[in-house]
């Protein structure tokens, strides 16, 4: 059986010196849509994570998304999962910033069918790659900001 490299990576550098607002230092989220787009290609649903707190995520989610997907409420998270359609997709790439300047989703997880593509942590600053190829790897490598911590296992 062969072994398949698995990708974790985070960004190490923040606009406030504790990282706690988790907001890159590089001040976009430029590489972040890339990466959206990129595995966004290769999935075809998605699950997506918000503090119950984030009101304004939550409803403009529930708002502008039409609705082919589920709303579960859980450990102080509301989660929504459902089928990647062209609209939320679109929706995920053109309105990705809250008012703060901050991703809008604590988490974006991608998967095709049974299989986890792609997730997004930490409002867009710790993901994980499960079964990376070298295309994505050098993809990856590529877009991520300069402070970019990578761990490869298998």
């Amino acid at each position: 059986m062969e072994l398949k490299t698995q990708l974790q990576f985070e960004l190490t550098e923040f606009a406030d010196d504790r990282g706690e607002e988790r907001i890159p230092a590089i001040g976009n989220y430029d590489y972040w849509l890339l990466l959206m787009e990129y595995f966004i290609a290769k999935s075809d649903s998605f699950e997506i994570h918000c503090w119950n707190e984030e009101v304004v995520a939550i409803e403009e989610f529930t708002s502008n998304v039409p609705g082919l997907f589920e709303i579960t409420k859980k450990e102080g998270m509301t989660i929504f999962t459902g089928v990647l359609t062209v609209e939320i997709a679109e929706f995920l790439i053109t309105r990705p910033m809250n008012r703060e300047k901050r991703l809008a989703w604590f988490s974006v997880f991608l998967s095709n069918g049974e299989q986890h593509v792609f997730s997004s942590e930490h409002w867009g600053t710790e993901f994980f790659v499960p079964d990376v190829t070298e295309e994505d790897l050098l993809f990856i490598k590529h877009v991520a900001p300069d402070d970019t911590l990578f761990n490869q296992y298998t």
